[in-house]
């Protein structure tokens, strides 16, 4: 093991990987200062230019753009007062009073150094807890095994969106997405309805960049002309201070706060770092000294925004990476790029690609600093990028959405695939439907498939399988109480 840490080390230790880091976080920081775009947009455009790379640069490439994104959320919330990402948006409510006072210059530098340290914390816990978590899911057989996708998937429908039912839906809907093609047991069709280009199932990467980034657009353009054409105000971006070292001895035991709800809450599926950073937020308004600050222009409070939503970055891979369950939408989008870099997520990760993965984990790490010293020196050029009139992006952001789905396969029907996924995206958006439900189900049908199918011929089909072993039973019995306490807390609509 030590030799393949030291191999992964080596590997990851290249002028190339490093400069694929640095890229992926620039790309990350733009695109959250963009208001309207997000990380996860973003993400699903860029997975197929990552395919032309190795492994161990593609996928910290994609990985530097999920952590740039989150910070780079907070540079409008704190500017103009709009996240630039769902996670930024507790950081308004502090970041923006600060700027009003003429401090946007110290609240952009106290949401830097907050974000990169959250940021750490949860790649470290992602490190230590990764392979410990994959070895004692290396003990599951297929029985075990279904139970835990069957309690993972039942997690992301009950947590994601403001509807249980609703989250149900979208997941069953994966599932029937994921269903489509060739049976892997015995090669029959499926949800084909007579064309060939169906056989080998719904593509990932043009379902991926539909459903998240054409559909984005879609909603976007339904603004007026004259809002996507107008110029956000200026008038916070010049001038400020620099954060001093007191003010942020002040927040050290509020970002450790947050880092660790951060972490608990990335790493469990579904949540995501929208709901992390409301929890690290409320937690600190709690333990402060002073509470009456909050709102108001506290650095507290954004110090406790920003290392929460970032601490989600490293979480929300732990489950993704060791089970094979995407801990949210870019983890999904992420997983798809492991399998389609030929590595599959899952209890045999770490041992079938194991100096592969300490290089990817290596990178991690190094990306945090990188992240620090271009925040740092490139502050006044993200703030810049605030004052982009999106009526200028979304042209180009189609054409990447079109680019980036023909050079999956060079076929034009990929395209076709996810323009029609945009459709679809769109409208389950405009319904209220959560999207990673479905992405989610849709990675975990196969394994699910896969796993249903094996216990069936090792028990000679005896359905009782699932109940009879402990393991298996008790990660049922928890779905069925998850799912119940979902609906029994769902909030009542008045019928007035």
């Amino acid at each position: 093991m030590i030799d393949q840490i030291l191999e992964g080390i080596s590997i990851a230790l290249t002028w190339q990987a490093i400069s694929m880091v640095a890229v992926g976080i620039f790309a990350g920081i733009t695109v959250g200062a963009i208001p309207g775009l997000s990380g996860v947009m973003a993400t699903a455009v860029l997975v197929p230019f990552s395919f032309f790379m190795a492994p161990t640069m593609g996928i910290p490439f994609l990985l530097g753009i999920h952590k740039g994104s989150l910070f780079g959320g907070s540079i409008p919330a704190i500017l103009i007062n709009t996240p630039g990402t769902p996670p930024a948006a507790a950081t308004c409510l502090d970041g923006y009073p600060l700027a009003q006072k003429g401090e946007a210059k110290s609240a952009i530098q106290m949401s830097l150094y907050s974000s990169t340290l959250g940021d750490t914390f949860s790649d470290l816990a992602l490190i230590l807890a990764a392979i410990p978590i994959a070895a004692l899911a290396l003990k599951f057989g297929p029985t075990e095994f279904f139970g835990l996708l069957v309690m993972g998937l039942t997690v992301i429908s009950s947590v994601t969106g403001t509807s249980v039912p609703k989250g149900v839906i979208s997941a069953l809907l994966g599932l029937l997405i994921g269903a489509v093609g060739l049976d892997a047991i015995t090669g029959a069709e499926r949800f084909t309805f007579g064309f060939d280009t169906l056989q080998g199932g719904i593509g990932l990467v043009p379902l991926l960049i539909g459903l998240f980034a054409i559909s984005e657009v879609m909603i976007q353009v339904e603004k007026k002309i004259s809002i996507l054409s107008q110029k956000p105000a200026t008038a916070n971006l010049k001038g400020g201070r620099s954060l001093t070292m007191g003010e942020f001895k002040k927040s050290r035991r509020t970002i450790l706060r947050s880092a660790i709800i951060g972490t608990i809450v990335g790493a469990i599926p579904g949540t995501g770092a929208s709901i992390a950073t409301f929890i690290g937020y409320g937690a600190a308004k709690r333990a402060s000294k002073n509470p009456e600050e909050f709102g108001h222009g506290s650095y507290e409070g954004v110090a406790a925004a920003e290392s929460a939503n970032s601490a989600v970055a490293g979480a929300d891979l732990i489950p993704t990476l060791t089970l094979g369950i995407p801990g949210g939408g870019t983890a999904a989008i992420l997983m798809g790029a492991f399998i389609a870099q030929g590595l599959r997520p899952g209890p045999s990760l770490f041992e079938e690609n194991g100096p592969t993965m300490y290089a990817i984990f290596t990178l991690l790490l190094i990306g945090n600093p990188i992240m620090l010293l271009q925040g740092w020196l490139l502050t006044p050029f993200f703030a810049s990028i605030v004052t982009i009139r999106q009526a200028l992006l979304i042209p180009c952001i189609i054409l990447f959405c079109v680019v980036g789905s023909y050079i999956f396969h060079n076929n034009l029907g990929d395209v076709e695939l996810a323009l029609v996924s945009g459709a679809f995206g769109y409208v389950l958006r405009k319904l209220n439907f959560p999207l990673a439900p479905l992405v989610i189900a849709y990675i975990i049908t196969p394994m699910a498939e896969r796993s249903f199918k094996q216990a069936m011929l090792l028990s000679d089909g005896d359905y009782s399988v699932f109940f009879t072993k402990p393991i298996s039973l008790f990660f049922i019995i928890l779905a069925a109480i998850i799912l119940v306490l979902s609906v029994w807390k769902q909030p009542k609509v008045s019928a007035e």
